[in-house]
């Protein structure tokens, strides 16, 4: 059995909702972004490619998308690649809930325009 993408996002909810420690605010936008990606990658037939710029990758064929909603959705994957790796890398910047509950919103809309149900 494989691993279900959306438990991330579940997850991700969890640590930004009844947490308000910076950790697992910076942990929700990471599970985040990785739940939705992961989904979207698979989706956009890519689950096997391997090459150091899948995110990339991923992001340019939805943002390439002739479908208005997948291109939607490409624009909202990078802005959140870029958020995650803020939460991920820079420990000089301050996390605060508002931002991790933007990103919750982001994931939901990516998930609305691919058409896949929490």
């Amino acid at each position: 059995m494989s691993f279900n993408w959306i438990d991330f996002i579940k997850l991700a909810k969890r640590l930004v909702e009844n947490q308000d420690d910076e950790a697992s605010l910076r942990s929700g936008i990471s599970r985040a972004y990785y739940g939705v990606f992961c989904i979207a990658r698979n989706k956009a037939g890519l689950k096997n490619y391997k090459k150091a710029d899948v995110h990339r990758e991923v992001i340019r064929r939805y943002r390439n998308s002739g479908s208005r909603d997948e291109a939607e959705a490409g624009v909202i994957l990078d802005q959140m690649r870029k958020e995650r790796n803020i939460a991920d890398y820079d420990e000089d910047k301050e996390i605060k809930s508002e931002l991790a509950k933007r990103v919750l919103l982001k994931a939901e809309k990516i998930l609305k325009k691919l058409r896949v149900k929490i």
